[in-house]
C-alpha cells in the first residue's frame, strides 16, 4: 500500500497501525489537498458480510456526529476489493500510549482528558448513538492536548437490540461493562462504566481487572469489587477515587445516569469542590445466582462478604517470591488483592466439592424417588390468571417482571419467561414473566433520491436497519437510492429492516464526473450544467470553506454517469469559519497588501480611488479595519491611491478630498 494512490484519489505515506479487522495509513488526499488517516479492511474481511456491516456502521455512526472530541469522517467508498474509511488525521498519540509511559497522571491532566472525552459522550449519547468500545486505544491526543475519540466500529443506537457476533462478546474485555459482558443490552451508562477502567487506569497506571482470558475478566467486572485507588496507588485524591468507584458501579441505575452528571463531578473535582461518595459495592446478577445456589465461587466471593475488598493490613498472607529475573511485560500482579493466586486451588478443590456433593444428593433422591422437582410449562401466549392457576397446581409462584415489546403475542399476555418451558422447579419456587406490550412505531422517512450514505444515516436516525441492494438505475446516478421498501411513512417497528435499492449507474451514453471541489458555484455550474449537459442541485452545508465554495461532490470525480443525469453539489455557507484578526495594511503597496491578506486568508476587493498626497498604488483605506475580526475566507476591500487625472484648461483647480474612513469621489472644479 505505501506509495501508492488509493482509489485513485488518496496517496499512502505511511502505515498509522493496524487492528483486528483493518489497516490504519496516514494519506493525502489529492482531491482536497490534506492528510487523512485511511481505515481499510482488510481483504480477507472483505467479503464477510458481518465485518462489512461493523465497517458500515462505524462510517454512519461517526457521519452524524459533528463535534471538536470526536474525529471527524470526511468519505467511505469501496475501491479495490474492500472498503474504507477516510477520517479526520490527528498528529498525536493514543491515551494508551501516553498512560504506558506516564501514569499514574497528575490530577489536572486526568480532568482535562477525562472532561473532554464526556463532552463527546454527552453529544454522541443525546443523538443516540452509544459507542460501546471506550478504552484508552480510542482516545486520540494531539500535540496541544486535545483528545478526540474514534472507533465507532461497533456504535449503535440506545435503543437497538445488543449486537452479537458468533462466540464473541463486542468490546475489549478490560474496558467491559457487566451488562456486556452478560451479552446484555448497552446503554450509556455502559459507556460511563468504560471511561470508569480508563480513568482507574490514568489515576493508578493499572487496570482495575486482569485475568488469564477475556471470560475471566468479564467475570470480574460482574462480580468482584475494584480494589479502590488509593490501595494501588497511594496519594489518589479522595474525591477522584469517589468518583471513579461510582463510575464502576456494577448496576448501571448506581453509575452516574448521564455523561453530563459525570462531567459535573469531574468539574467540581478541578474546583475543588467535594463530590457525592460512591455506593455499596453489590454483585451484578448474571454469572452467579444471586440467591445462594449451588455455584462455583470466584476468587473474591472466597474473602469475607462483609468486606468490599483487602487491605496490607487484612492478616497474615502467604506471598511467593517473583521468578528469576522479575516479571515480564503483563506480568504485574499489583492490581490484583494479594492472596489471589494462593486461593485460586483452594477455591476449585471447594467447588469440585459442591458439585460433587450436589450429584451424589441428585443421583441418590433419584433413586429413593425424593425428587420433588416439576417441571416449568410454557406460558407464552396466555393471560396471567391462566398461569397462575397452571402454576399454582404444579406448586409455583408467578412473579410479573415487566414488559416486553412484541408484534407476536396480543398485548397483556406472557411474551416471555424465566425459567423457560422445560425446565425444572422445586415446588414453592417463582417463575418470571413479562407481559406483552405493543412495539415502538415510526414512521419510514423517505430515502429515494437520497445517496447511500445519506439514507443510511436517515434510517439509523429513525432507529430503522437498513437492506442495501444495488441494482442499474436509468434515471439515477451511482450510489443514489432509487427504490426503498416499506415506502416513506409507513410505520413499522423499532429496529424493521427498510430494503433500499442503491443504482449501480444507467447502462446509457456516459461522461465522466470531474472533480468541482473548491471550485466555486458558478465554474462548477457552467461546467456541469452548460458543458456536460448535467443537471445540478445545489445544497448548502455547513463548512470552514468560503461561501458558494463546492465542499463535496455526488457523484465522485472519474465516476462515469449519464448525460442529463441529476448531480449533487455541496455548497459551503461559511457558517464554520473562524474568525481571525484583519491585517493592518494601510500605507502598504498593492501587492504586498493584498499577499498579507491573502496569506490571512481573505480574499481581496481593490478599489481605485484619485488622490493627491499619496503615492500612487499605496493602500490608503481599508474596510473592514485593520485589526478587527473578520471570519475566513471574508472579503475585505482596499482602496488604492492612483493619480488624480490632469485636463488642459487655461486655470484648474482642483480639490480632493482627504482619505478617512468616509472618503468621497474627488470633486473638480474648471475654470477657463
Amino acid at each position: 500500500m505505501i506509495g501508492r494512490v488509493f482509489d485513485n484519489r488518496y496517496e499512502v505515506i505511511r502505515r498509522l497501525g493496524s487492528g483486528g479487522m483493518a489497516e490504519v495509513f496516514l494519506a493525502h488526499d489529492r482531491h482536497l489537498g490534506r492528510d487523512v488517516a485511511l481505515k481499510v479492511l482488510q481483504s480477507r474481511f472483505a467479503h464477510d458480510a458481518q465485518f462489512v456491516e461493523r465497517f458500515r456502521r462505524e462510517a454512519s455512526s461517526a457521519a452524524g456526529l459533528n463535534h471538536p472530541n470526536i474525529v471527524q469522517i470526511y468519505d467511505r467508498g469501496e475501491a479495490e476489493g474492500t472498503y474504507y474509511i477516510a477520517m479526520e488525521y490527528l498528529p498525536g498519540r493514543s491515551l494508551k500510549d501516553i498512560i504506558e509511559h506516564y501514569a499514574p497522571l497528575g490530577l489536572d491532566h486526568i480532568a482535562a482528558l477525562t472532561s473532554q472525552t464526556l463532552e463527546a459522550l454527552r453529544f454522541a449519547h443525546r443523538r443516540d448513538v452509544i459507542h460501546r468500545d471506550i478504552k484508552p486505544q480510542n482516545i486520540i491526543v494531539d500535540e496541544e492536548g486535545r483528545a478526540k475519540v474514534t472507533d465507532f466500529g461497533i456504535a449503535r443506537a440506545g435503543s437497538a437490540s445488543s449486537m452479537t457476533e458468533t462466540g464473541s462478546i463486542l468490546g475489549t474485555s478490560h474496558y467491559l461493562s457487566p451488562e456486556q459482558a452478560q451479552g446484555g443490552h448497552a446503554e450509556a451508562a455502559s459507556d460511563l462504566y468504560s471511561l470508569g477502567v480508563m480513568l482507574y487506569e490514568m489515576a493508578t497506571g493499572k487496570l482495575p481487572f486482569t485475568g488469564d482470558n477475556p471470560v475471566a475478566i468479564a467475570m470480574q467486572h460482574v462480580n468482584e469489587p475494584p480494589v479502590p485507588p488509593s490501595v494501588v496507588a497511594p496519594g489518589t485524591p479522595p474525591d477522584l477515587e469517589r468518583i471513579i468507584l461510582r463510575a464502576l458501579a456494577k448496576r448501571p441505575d448506581q453509575r452516574y445516569p448521564t455523561a453530563a452528571a459525570f462531567l459535573a463531578d469531574i468539574h467540581r473535582l478541578q474546583r475543588g469542590e467535594s463530590v457525592a461518595p460512591a455506593p455499596a459495592f453489590e454483585p451484578s446478577a448474571g454469572f452467579f445466582d444471586p440467591e445462594g445456589a449451588t455455584r462455583v465461587i470466584g476468587p473474591a466471593a472466597a474473602v469475607d462478604q462483609t468486606r468490599a475488598y483487602r487491605t496490607p493490613m487484612d492478616g497474615t498472607q502467604v506471598r511467593h517470591a517473583p521468578p528469576p529475573g522479575g516479571a515480564g511485560r503483563g506480568d504485574d500482579l499489583s492490581t490484583e488483592p494479594p492472596g489471589r493466586r494462593t486461593l485460586w486451588p483452594w477455591v476449585m478443590v471447594i467447588a469440585f466439592l459442591i458439585l460433587l456433593a450436589g450429584g451424589i444428593y441428585v443421583v441418590a433422591s433419584t433413586l429413593s424417588g425424593g425428587d420433588d422437582s416439576v417441571v416449568v410449562p410454557n406460558l407464552a401466549g396466555k393471560s396471567v390468571e391462566d398461569a397462575t392457576t397452571e402454576l399454582s397446581a404444579l406448586g409455583l409462584k408467578l412473579e410479573i417482571k415487566g414488559d416486553e415489546k412484541t408484534d407476536t403475542i396480543e398485548p397483556g399476555l406472557i411474551a416471555r419467561q424465566d425459567p423457560e418451558q422445560g425446565d425444572k422447579l422445586r415446588s414453592g419456587e417463582t417463575v418470571s414473566v413479562w407481559l406483552a406490550v405493543g412495539a415502538e412505531k415510526v414512521a419510514v422517512p423517505p430515502v429515494v433520491g437520497k445517496t447511500e450514505l445519506q439514507a443510511v444515516l436517515d434510517l439509523g436516525q429513525a432507529k430503522l436497519e437498513p437492506d442495501i441492494r444495488r441494482e442499474p438505475s436509468e434515471d439515477q446516478p451511482q450510489g443514489t437510492v432509487f427504490k426503498q421498501d416499506p415506502l416513506a411513512d409507513a410505520s413499522v417497528s423499532v429496529g424493521s429492516a427498510v430494503a433500499i435499492w442503491v443504482s449501480t449507474g444507467p447502462s446509457g451514453l456516459q461522461v465522466e464526473m470531474p472533480n468541482v471541489v473548491g471550485a466555486t458555484q458558478e465554474r462548477a455550474v457552467e461546467l456541469l450544467g452548460q458543458q456536460l449537459k448535467l443537471t445540478v442541485k445545489l445544497v448548502e452545508e455547513a463548512s470552514d470553506k468560503p461561501v458558494g465554495q463546492v465542499v463535496r461532490q455526488f457523484p465522485p470525480a472519474g465516476q462515469p454517469v449519464a448525460e442529463g443525469s441529476t448531480v449533487i453539489l455541496y455548497l459551503s455557507d461559511g457558517s464554520l469559519q473562524p474568525e481571525v484578526t484583519v491585517p493592518d495594511v494601510v500605507g502598504m503597496f498593492k501587492g504586498p497588501a493584498g499577499t498579507k491578506l491573502g496569506d490571512a486568508g481573505f480574499l481581496v476587493k481593490v478599489v481605485e480611488q484619485p488622490v493627491e498626497g499619496y503615492d500612487p498604488g499605496k493602500v490608503i483605506e481599508q474596510e473592514p479595519p485593520g485589526n478587527s475580526r473578520l471570519k475566513k475566507g471574508g472579503t475585505v476591500t482596499i482602496v488604492v491611491a492612483v493619480p488624480v487625472p490632469t485636463t488642459t484648461s487655461t486655470t484648474t483647480t482642483t480639490t480632493t478630498a482627504p482619505p478617512s474612513s468616509t472618503t468621497t469621489p474627488p470633486s473638480t472644479s474648471t475654470t477657463g
